[in-house]
């Protein structure tokens, strides 16, 4: 049920997905229309704290994860017209947000090893998880920051046995799958009218210019402003592994576990298939510069 306040109607929107999926990005290109008010990843534990229990099905209240973004999204539309904020962080509290907010989403896809390399880099799943009973919900993991526990999430039951003892690639790629199954199956729940479906590929000036009349915002970003921020490239990495750094087990679970999602979504996903990037191995440099950033991020 849609419980909107009038302040919020046609004034909210999110953007989802699996992160390092271009919500950054969208979030700066809005965060330039004089309306409105953009953000990206604005409150980590208190939307990885939700996304926790949303995975893991815990039985806790809502009512205070909500009443802190409602505080967020009024400091925002007391200065603005729109409230927008993108993160990746949000994908599985979406009918929470729309019965609040009657908020709209843009689910932002990008093609699985593209993410999945991306979050090698970042460094997910860079250990095995520790779980007496994976029936329960996964206990704490050693990360240097809490809310990191909090986001990456793991499988349970049977599944978890046997993703635990897979690569990082076919890890990533479960979760690559599971999250979008998972969006999917929220935007099931609330009308065509408030979602919509995106490939980052493909976001061109003129998806963009689609996406805020979808969103309800009058958009005024030049042409030229728009690819000069795709050229920048925000939160971009230099340096990242490709699909010819992967050995044949990494393949094979790659293949695995994104087939049926990336087939749904309009993505190859057979590794020999797909195109392969001039190598470029990552120096020790890089590696260094890239866990010094690590430190400093969310």
């Amino acid at each position: 049920m849609n419980t909107t306040t009038p302040l919020f109607s046609g004034r909210v929107g999110f953007a989802v997905g699996t992160g390092r999926n271009g919500t950054h990005f969208l979030a700066e290109v809005l965060g330039n229309e004089p309306g409105v008010a953009a953000s990206h990843e604005r409150n980590p534990l208190n939307e990885t704290f939700h996304r926790y229990c949303q995975w893991y099905k815990l039985p806790v209240d809502h009512a205070g994860y909500l009443q802190t973004k409602e505080q967020e999204i009024r400091q925002d539309l007391a200065q603005h017209r729109f409230s927008f904020e993108a993160s990746a962080h949000l994908s599985l509290s979406i009918c929470q947000l729309y019965e609040r907010f009657g908020a709209k989403f843009l689910l932002l896809t990008r093609s699985p090893e593209r993410v999945i390399n991306s979050y090698v880099v970042k460094g997910w799943y860079t250990e095995p998880f520790v779980q007496q009973n994976p029936r329960l919900a996964l206990g704490y993991q050693q990360q240097e920051l809490f809310h990191r526990f909090l986001g990456r999430i793991a499988p349970q039951g049977e599944k978890f046995e046997q993703w635990n003892k897979m690569t990082r690639i076919g890890k990533l790629a479960w979760y690559w799958s599971a999250l979008h199954k998972a969006i999917l199956e929220q935007f099931a729940h609330i009308p065509t009218s408030h979602w919509r479906v995106e490939k980052l590929e493909t976001f061109k000036y003129e998806q963009y210019i689609s996406a805020t009349q979808f969103l309800g915002i009058e958009a005024s970003l030049s042409a030229s402003k728009y690819n000069a921020i795709v050229k920048r490239r925000p939160a971009s990495f230099n340096e990242v592994p490709t699909i010819a750094d992967w050995n044949q087990k990494e393949i094979a679970e790659f293949e695995a576990e994104v087939g049926h999602m990336a087939s749904k979504l309009g993505y190859e996903y057979q590794v020999d298939q797909l195109p392969i990037p001039p190598h470029k191995p990552i120096s020790l440099l890089s590696r260094l510069k890239v866990a010094l950033k690590n430190r400093r991020q969310l």
